[in-house]
């Protein structure tokens, strides 16, 4: 008989990483015990950066910024020997961490390289504690950050205190480009986020590449829709435009199949050139151009190299 369909959501956790999980919810908070301000934010923003610092010091992701952003009393705790000893067992746990954040940087390599980087605008949308505005800042792109307004200063402080050790330069805080809000809210409500952060100067008649990681998981579906129509309509306006999402769409996307990704995004306003699923298609690895048309010839699924 033919195997059942894929349930989706990630697969059954082992004891080990269960274990470890209990140990990191009972650890994290003594990671920030010797900073002025404590914990700062909730343990799952920050995890994501630790995560990042673990995985770049164990050369499983090319991230030289995470552990910079961390408290220098503790960042040990990540450091390149006990990646590869200590924390070795956790590391299977977290590649899809790393993943994402190929596919991901992979896109934003091509965008750049397309679009010479000076003139070209990225959209981090729920950025949390996302290293890119800085690892790219040579690019002469601008970079753009949406979050939840309690976040944004918190992410403020860190980059500040990273640029400050390597060289100089702004923050996006600094530069005027972060947005804080409540997507759930702002994506519902007039006059949309893509308008908000035009008010910070993203211009519309540049290229732009609007960034969609691991935050849709936390939208309602009104509003996962209205986000991405929002960017859509934004991204149309431009030849050059382009989406690259590592996130669910559920409900609108479920399975492993490009049909229902290319069926969601294109009356959304992007014409979907790249798609991937894991974990029976709960996340969904999308890359797509703005409906202006002009990226380039449209690819066909590449299929697999998740391990869906």
């Amino acid at each position: 008989p033919a195997p059942p369909p894929p349930r989706g959501g990630p697969p059954p956790r082992s004891a080990s990483q269960k274990a470890l999980d209990l140990a990191f919810e009972l650890l994290f908070p003594l990671l920030y015990s010797l900073e002025p301000g404590g914990l700062l934010d909730s343990s799952k923003n920050l995890r994501v950066l630790w995560s990042r610092a673990l995985l770049s010091a164990a050369g499983e992701l090319d991230d030289g910024v995470a552990a910079g952003l961390l408290p220098g009393s503790s960042r040990w705790v990540v450091s390149p020997a006990l990646a590869r000893t200590l924390w070795r067992p956790a590391l299977p746990k977290l590649e899809w961490i790393a993943s994402r954040t190929g596919w991901i940087d992979g896109a934003l390599d091509g965008f750049l390289e397309r679009h010479g980087g000076a003139g070209a605008q990225v959209v981090l949308v729920g950025a949390g504690y996302d290293t890119r505005a800085l690892r790219y800042r040579g690019s002469g792109a601008d970079f753009y950050e949406v979050d939840l307004p309690a976040v944004l200063p918190i992410k403020e402080g860190m980059a500040a205190r990273f640029l400050a050790a390597n060289g100089g330069g702004e923050t996006v805080g600094a530069k005027g480009r972060a947005l804080g809000v409540d997507l759930n809210e702002a994506a519902m409500s007039p006059p949309g986020v893509f308008s908000l952060l035009s008010g910070l100067g993203l211009d519309r008649a540049r290229p732009t590449l609007v960034v969609c990681e691991a935050v849709c998981f936390y939208l309602s579906p009104p509003a996962k829709r209205a986000l991405l129509a929002d960017a859509g309509a934004f991204a149309g306006g431009n030849a050059g435009s382009a989406l690259v999402l590592a996130d669910s769409l559920a409900p609108f996307v479920s399975g492993t199949g490009v049909e229902g990704a290319r069926d969601f995004l294109e009356p959304l306003g992007f014409g979907l050139t790249q798609h991937d699923s894991l974990w029976g298609g709960a996340i969904q690895f999308v890359r797509a151009e703005g409906n202006g048309g002009g990226g380039g010839e449209r690819e066909g699924a590449v299929t697999g190299s998740q391990g869906n």
